[in-house]
């Protein structure tokens, strides 16, 4: 990828999971390295079949990664947020891309070349075992959807998807879709009008309310119970 001629600032790394854990000398260094990517939404990053000789990481906006079956139906594999990275496999195994990387808003990228990313492997432990750490929690996320969507059905899915949207968070939470209902239903291997239907099923039920694409948990017991494959009735006291 050409240059941009707009550089990244260090500060920029300090908020992004993958370089969390490094000192301002290393972190200096990756960025003089690196430069600042800004697209349109809707906009292509990434190709099925492109090459990539380093990575990306995300400053602002968002993104879908995806895939096309062979009818032009578009499935969505992880939405890219402000701290994600994506194309370590790409550039380390120097693979086609199986993917697609659009733009869902207008987005600020950083993008690191391999030899600065390499360079900053063989010279800091930390950065090795954060970046095994960050692929491993990819690696994770995979196999749990593949899970999710051969053993669930469309509500259990669509309850896992709230609950891990609210890991850690009190009893009555906010959620903020990530992105359209369409998008977040494809990573879920659903339909948008079967998402759509579900969530309206656990709101007539008083488990969540919903407005627009903010949604409130109110009973997570009974959602978790309906995750477990339970009524939700059953946890009831």
């Amino acid at each position: 990828m050409q240059p941009t001629g707009i550089p990244v600032e260090r500060e920029q790394l300090t908020g992004q999971s993958l370089f969390s854990d490094l000192g301002p000398r290393t972190l200096e260094s990756i960025a003089r390295g690196g430069w600042t990517v800004e697209k349109r939404r809707a906009a292509r990053i990434l190709g099925r079949g492109d090459h990539l000789d380093g990575l990306y990481t995300v400053f602002e906006g968002s993104l879908k990664l995806y895939m096309l079956s062979c009818n032009g139906d578009e499935r969505v594999l992880r939405i890219l947020q402000p701290g994600d990275t994506f194309g370590e496999a790409i550039m380390f195994n120097e693979i086609p891309s199986p993917v697609f990387v659009d733009s869902l808003a207008p987005v600020r990228l950083g993008y690191f070349p391999r030899q600065i990313i390499d360079k900053a492997l063989s010279s800091n432990p930390k950065f090795t075992l954060s970046m095994l750490r960050s692929m491993s929690m990819i690696m994770s996320q995979l196999i749990h959807d593949l899970e999710t969507c051969c053993l669930q059905n469309a509500l259990q899915r669509t309850v896992n998807y709230l609950l891990r949207e609210a890991d850690s968070a009190p009893p009555h939470v906010e959620i903020q879709l990530p992105a359209p209902k369409a998008v977040v239903a494809s990573t879920l291997n659903i339909s948008a009008e079967t998402f759509s239907r579900e969530l309206h099923r656990l709101k007539d039920q008083g488990l969540i309310e919903i407005n627009r694409r903010t949604i409130y948990l109110r009973d997570r017991e009974g959602l978790l119970a309906i995750a477990r494959g339970l009524n939700p009735e059953a946890v009831a006291v």
